[in-house]
């Protein structure tokens, strides 16, 4: 399709629009399955070592994912996002569009509903989709939550629960009138803006788009209806010193790999360091991918949760950890609380970070996004906000033995763990 043909579409049917993007995203991954059947198995030969010109070919071809262009970026770290998605939120004139795995009924979730109710009562078209798993909406708070908002004008969808193949809706997306996105690891509640090590980013720019559309082609799965003359797609403010910037979706239930297939090209491509903080770290081609790195001399440090709310992925991770260090994998364990954030960056230029983790149940079968930037800049700001004083608190695992437990875990990495209470 054209640009011109695009916009045309997306004035004349929003939803529309997003169904066209997501059917490309598809399509280039298919493709890349069909050309490439061993790529997972084994890296793909024409990505190299610090090539990274090829890196961004094969990532469009594999995936789908076109550059957003250049995007205004702000990373913020635990607590420091509560200001800035509070005054969005509080500055919305015409839509808030939300996609959330998990929004918990605690006095964050309260606050955040009572804010979205009252945008709702000032004319603000308040859209929110919550997964019926995540968001545990069978519990009467929950419940109590949800129908608190409906009665205050926000439209609120909540997607049902898989009922055989764990197909959960893991995204984490906030629109803003169509201009200011948010995307990252938190979902909403205490956990997640208070209590755990997290992240989250503001983005503003053409990629904002991207996140509509992404959110648009769930809300319609989900039933929901939005009007042709809303205007969902304002022209974005030119943000000339901004960062180049791709929204890489991945559609689970074996729609997909594109994420897996974003991680692997690039981990391939790393000619000097990787490094990675994800709570939930079991997957083994993703692990095999870090090993090779390492032995080629890739500095590759990985950040887990010492203290993780999921006992079975963490036993799966630790499964690995004698394999990781004799590869030369430096491994560390963040202390105190949950480490709950999914990035990475790789020779100080590629950046990513997103809602995935990097297990199967994220790779394969959940509805994922993330957002892969490509400029130093943004990198040196991932480091000093993150990897920086992260690593610098960790405990360096040197040596591990894994217990009966572990082993039996990750024998399981590969298939879909249980279902997780918060990811």
């Amino acid at each position: 399709m054209t640009v011109a043909a695009r916009l045309s579409a997306q004035q004349a049917d929003p939803l529309a629009a997003a169904d066209v993007a997501s059917r490309d995203i598809l399509a280039g991954s298919r493709i890349a399955a069909q050309s490439h059947p061993d790529f997972l198995g084994s890296p793909m030969a024409v990505l190299k070592p610090g090539d990274w010109g090829t890196y961004l070919s094969y990532l469009e071809s594999a995936t789908g994912t076109k550059s957003a262009g250049k995007n205004s970026i702000e990373f913020f770290v635990d607590k420091q996002i509560i200001a800035p998605a509070t005054a969005a939120v509080n500055g919305a004139k015409a839509s808030i569009h939300i996609e959330v795995y998990q929004f918990q009924a605690d006095q964050v979730g309260q606050a955040f509903a009572q804010m979205l109710a009252n945008k709702a009562g000032q004319g603000v078209r308040v859209r929110l989709v919550l997964d019926a798993f995540g968001s545990k909406t069978n519990q009467p708070a929950v419940q109590k939550l949800i129908d608190f908002m409906r009665q205050k004008g926000v439209d609120v969808l909540v997607r049902p629960n898989p009922v055989l193949d764990g197909h959960l809706d893991h995204r984490k997306v906030m629109v803003i009138d169509g201009t200011i996105g948010f995307t990252g690891g938190m979902n909403i509640g205490a956990h997640y803006q208070e209590e755990w090590h997290d992240q989250q980013t503001l983005l503003q720019g053409p990629a904002v788009a991207k996140l509509q559309e992404a959110f648009l082609s769930q809300w319609k799965a989900a039933g929901g209806t939005v009007a042709a003359s809303e205007d969902l797609f304002p022209a974005p403010a030119p943000q000339p010193d901004g960062y180049e910037t791709r929204v890489v979706a991945h559609l689970g239930g074996d729609h997909d790999e594109n994420i897996k297939l974003a991680y692997l090209g690039a981990i391939t491509t790393a000619q000097k360091l990787i490094h990675i903080a994800d709570p939930y770290f079991a997957d083994e081609d993703i692990i095999n991918a870090l090993e090779t790195a390492a032995r080629r001399g890739v500095q590759v440090k990985v950040e887990l949760p010492a203290m993780n709310n999921e006992k079975i992925v963490q036993e799966a991770s630790r499964g690995y950890y004698p394999d990781l260090i004799a590869a030369g994998v430096q491994v560390f364990e963040y202390p105190g609380r949950m480490a709950h954030e999914k990035v990475a960056v790789i020779d100080d230029y590629w950046t990513t970070f997103g809602s995935s983790n990097l297990d199967a149940r994220s790779l394969k079968n959940n509805d994922e996004l993330n957002v892969i930037v490509t400029d130093a800049r943004f990198a040196a700001v991932v480091e000093n906000a993150l990897f920086d004083p992260d690593f610098k608190q960790c405990k360096r695992i040197l040596h591990y033995t894994p217990t009966p437990a572990d082993m039996a875990a990750r024998a399981e990495s590969g298939v879909l763990l249980p279902n997780p209470a918060a990811r």
